[in-house]
């Protein structure tokens, strides 16, 4: 498979790098690892990187036009179904390969590269680049940084529950590969300023709790007086998940045409991504979302949810059964 990826790229002249639309950081990092090692290696190609929605601490993109796009091989990069692809422009590339760290909803590439086992989409492409079939390119420092920065954000500096020793070598390479400050990199990504301190500490005075699930949901009228977007807001689901009585909690925010979008997360042995399936979302078994729900449906979810976590630990798989 990995074979063939190479010899994918090495038969393309121009190539497009997306993601997914309200990019984290793991697919923008995604997208910039891969863009720079394409371009250390691989001089004589043109390489791009589509999509419209920002990142706070990178904003890589460049304008495309569609004929460039008609001519390239389309690497998509952390996005498990098409429907989500930033730029939907993706579908007008000679070839298109996938690679991803999601449950496997959608294989809508040429070839699909998807581990989802790994922790991060930048796992998978680090896994990649350290391969035997890619042994003989460089991986640079700035390569290596941008891999490393994506396993922290996407793992919040490996504290959710699909980190596995295979994370911790994978991130052992790249800091030494990369001769990486971890430490710098880690507070560069996660620590906040004092602005932004005081707009988290507002967002928790929302919080609600039912049995072991906490939520916060919060209106355009909320976001409006805690003078943050929707995206930057609900980036903080982590500050639930810091409290120990919680087994489940969940984060919305309502959207500008009066739907609600929702991430969700659990501890260990709640899988929620089954019942955010059921609502037309999904994701990993400990960290999943839905968009487009009313009041209504968002309501319904958050009682699925507190049922749920009343279950014990050692019971919740017989419960879900």
């Amino acid at each position: 498979m990995y074979k063939e990826f190479l010899d994918l790229i090495r038969q393309y002249d121009c190539i497009t790098i997306f993601r997914h639309a309200r990019p984290d950081g793991d697919a923008m990092f995604s997208a910039a690892a891969v863009y720079t090692f394409l371009k250390d290696n691989f001089k004589d190609k043109k390489v791009k990187v589509a999509g419209q929605d920002t990142y706070e601490k990178i904003n890589k993109t460049d304008r495309i036009s569609d004929k460039f796009i008609k001519q390239s091989l389309a690497i998509v990069v952390d996005t498990s179904t098409s429907n989500r692809v930033d730029d939907q422009r993706f579908e007008m590339a000679k070839k298109v390969v996938k690679i991803d760290h999601h449950p496997i909803v959608e294989n809508y590439g040429y070839l699909n590269i998807v581990d989802p086992k790994a922790s991060a989409c930048c796992e998978v492409i680090a896994k990649i680049l350290f391969s035997k079939e890619f042994k003989n390119y460089n991986i640079s420092e700035k390569t290596c940084c941008y891999l490393y920065c994506g396993l922290i954000t996407d793992t919040i500096n490996f504290r959710t529950t699909n980190v596995t020793y295979k994370t911790l070598e994978t991130a052992a390479k790249l800091a030494k590969k990369g001769n990486l400050k971890v430490s710098d990199l880690v507070e560069y990504l996660l620590d906040k300023d004092m602005d932004t301190f005081h707009k988290v500490s507002n967002i928790r005075s929302y919080l609600k709790v039912k049995e072991k699930f906490g939520y916060i949901s919060l209106t355009q009228r909320d976001l409006k007086k805690l003078e943050i977007g929707a995206l930057d807001a609900k980036n903080n689901i982590d500050e639930i998940g810091k409290i120990s009585d919680l087994m489940i909690w969940a984060f919305a925010v309502e959207e500008e045409d009066g739907t609600y979008s929702v991430s969700v997360r659990s501890k260990r042995g709640y899988v929620i991504n089954g019942i955010c399936h059921r609502y037309g979302g999904g994701g990993h078994a400990n960290a999943s979302g839905v968009k487009g729900l009313t009041k209504k449906k968002l309501n319904s979810l958050y009682n699925e949810l507190i049922e749920l976590s009343t279950i014990a630990p050692e019971n919740v798989k017989k419960g879900l059964k």
